[in-house]
């Protein structure tokens, strides 16, 4: 009877997340009517707690040896995703709930599957889960109450450092990568924080439309991160954290040379550092030919992709999977226990939860109230969205495998909570901020230089007055008034010439 169960749900969880994806599509374009979006929004909250409820069963019915422990931690879960939707909605109505509910939903899915993997991994997930949800509903209000975070760029170039430096001295090696710092039983990834402090300093200095010179800093405060980041062995942070950098350099200036440049500079880079280090030629070897090293540096990759394709669209079934064998399976691998267990169309369907959640970020960076806030936006999403390709695409064989977590899904805890921290900020953005509004237009207004009206004198006649000329006809109307002799004709501007200023200023008249 279980097996029954087993092979019915394989396809339940199937609708399911199409359920979800639908209503998440229905909602984003129907923003404009409340009726549509709430009723969509209230469908993918019941997608969530079927998929939650019939995963639970399964999990349960698996393994009876603890029931009322297993019903508890499924009651609790289910409470935490509906008690964190009805806050959400409460606190922030004007935050993206779309949002909320796609991180909720790559929540549960990575619940479920650590409980299948590691139990004991999961209950500690579950607890970083819930302290990362406070920090992103305390974040908005936190950061209302702040000055202006785009007046403290030294403040997080400098922090970022430290941080770095520290690392290098202090830090920890798992895995290879010297990314670790351990205080007592605690530890954490000081490069997560890293990324995002880099963020709001970009943000900051390029708040005014920069030129060349006024990029010459933070490119080389951007090569000098990197270069530590290469020399922790840390490959995956590295390449999120230049991808990021490119994205708002390129949303900042509009110019394509400089991403031109950017892609070029990287290309050498990554040929410079394949003939320097070892670790970086075994990982592009593994890539390119896994099965000649599958007892060595081939194996996980070679098992992921076993994983992945052995059970076909719609997986083998939640519980019957062998993909604990991979090693890191928690963190680095745990999309590919997914796709095992869950199937192929599964895994499809959470690669389309990220792009919605993608797709949020941008429309929050486009609806900014200024030119920093968009920015800012828009570098946070970028690093959920490179973070996400990356392990993604390195479990797939896309790309060299790099040791990244999938955001929301894989275990640990710095990670998760940077993920709650990063979705915190874009909801801040996404609410009213109206300070950044107001004081940019109280110093736009300041700078302007004040120009006294001179009166007005009543000419004195020395001459007798002109006779009048004779009143022309007004044109009809729809006619198009007569061009000026000798004036040039109006020249149409190109749409690459459209700059962030002018879509942020298009945006606030389209919000009046």
């Amino acid at each position: 009877m279980l097996n029954v169960f087993i092979i019915i749900s394989k396809y339940l969880f199937i609708i399911y997340m199409g359920l979800f994806l639908w209503n998440g599509f229905v909602a984003g374009t129907n923003k404009s009517s409340a009726a549509k979006y709430y009723f969509a929004l209230a469908n993918q909250r019941l997608a969530m707690i079927f998929f939650h409820i019939n995963a639970f069963l399964l999990l349960i019915w698996n393994d009876p040896s603890d029931i009322t422990g297993s019903i508890g931690k499924a009651v609790g879960i289910l409470f935490i995703i509906l008690l964190g939707c009805f806050t959400a909605r409460k606190l922030y109505p004007n935050s993206s709930q779309i949002l909320w509910n796609g991180i909720f939903f790559l929540g549960d899915i990575g619940l479920v599957t650590l409980y299948t993997l590691k139990p004991e991994l999961a209950d500690k997930q579950l607890v970083w889960h819930a302290i990362g949800f406070i920090a992103a509903l305390i974040l908005p209000a936190l950061l209302d109450r702040l000055p202006r975070l785009d007046k403290f760029k030294v403040f997080y170039i400098s922090l970022a450092m430290v941080l770095l430096v520290s690392t290098l001295i202090f830090g920890d090696d798992e895995f290879g990568s010297k990314n670790w710092i351990s205080i007592g039983s605690f530890s954490f990834q000081p490069s997560e924080v890293v990324k995002l402090l880099f963020i709001a300093y970009l943000a900051s200095a390029l708040n005014q439309k920069p030129d060349i010179r006024q990029l010459a800093v933070p490119s080389v405060l951007c090569a000098v991160i990197l270069l530590c980041f290469v020399a922790q062995k840390d490959l995956g942070s590295a390449l999120i954290f230049f991808m990021s950098f490119m994205v708002v350099v390129y949303i900042a200036t509009s110019n394509v040379l400089y991403f031109l440049v950017g892609t070029g500079a990287a290309a050498l880079g990554s040929f410079i550092a394949y003939h320097l280090f070892s670790h970086i030629r075994v990982r592009v070897e593994a890539w390119l030919d896994p099965w000649s090293h599958i007892d060595t540096s081939g194996y996980q990759i070679a098992q992921s992709l076993f994983a992945i394709a052995t059970y076909g669209l719609v997986g083998a079934g939640l519980t019957k999977g062998y993909s604990s064998t991979i090693p890191v399976i928690e963190r680095d691998f745990i999309f590919s226990a997914i796709c095992e267990e869950f199937g192929v169309i599964f895994g499809i369907g959470i690669i389309l939860v990220f792009l919605m959640i993608f797709l949020e970020g941008a429309v929050g960076a486009l609806n900014a109230k200024n030119r920093f806030l968009c920015l800012f936006c828009a570098g946070l999403t970028a690093l959920l969205g490179f973070q996400s390709f990356v392990i993604l695409g390195g479990v797939t064989k896309l790309i060299p495998l790099t040791g990244v977590t999938l955001p929301f899904i894989s275990y640990g805890g710095t990670s998760l909570l940077m993920c709650y921290v990063l979705v915190g900020i874009i909801q801040w953005v996404y609410k009213s901020c109206v300070q950044y509004l107001e004081q940019a237009e109280e110093e736009a207004a300041a700078e302007m230089p004040r120009v006294k009206k001179p009166r007005r004198q009543t000419p004195v006649q020395t001459h007798s007055p002109e006779p009048e000329q004779p009143r022309r006809r007004a044109p009809k109307q729809g006619a198009k008034p007569a061009p000026k002799q000798g004036a040039k004709p109006a020249k149409k501007r190109k749409s690459e010439d459209i700059s962030l200023d002018e879509v942020l200023e298009y945006g606030r008249r389209q919000r009046k």
